[in-house]
């Protein structure tokens, strides 16, 4: 990676048919309100893709569902490092969706802590599941 601090066009989930697989095959899930974390390991070593979701139905300024996405993107760039090694020690890629949960707007400084959080989870899970591979897809 040229920055350790970066979020680039490769990291961004664009893909339909993958986005169909992370919801239907993608069953694992960790949850810190206001967010869920839903992700898929994949045979791929293409690195981490990334997607955020700030619902309509919940925001119906998108003035709202931008700034949402605009937190959690920057909270993803700045603290994605350790995220992105565990992946590339196990040679795998890593599908990834932030849904937004709640329906009101959060401050950044209340966000930050509840998305480290579920981001360390995920990490420690990724590190758990590295050792043994219990990569069971029923749910």
């Amino acid at each position: 990676m040229a920055g350790e601090n970066t979020f680039s066009k490769r990291e961004r989930l664009c893909s339909g048919k993958l986005t169909d697989r992370l919801f239907s095959e993608g069953n694992r899930q960790i949850s810190v309100f206001p967010v869920r974390l839903v992700w898929l390991l994949t045979d791929e070593s293409e690195g981490v893709r990334i997607l955020i979701s700030a619902p309509k139905r919940n925001f119906h300024n998108a003035v709202d569902r931008n700034r949402i996405k605009r937190q959690i993107r920057e909270f993803y760039r700045t603290s994605s490092a350790t995220l992105k090694e565990t992946v590339a020690a196990r040679n795998k890629g890593l599908v990834l969706a932030f849904l937004f949960n709640d329906t009101h707007l959060w401050d950044t400084c209340k966000l930050v802590p509840r998305l480290r959080s579920a981001m360390e989870r995920l990490v420690e899970t990724l590190s758990v599941n590295s050792s043994g591979n219990n990569e069971e897809r029923e749910g």
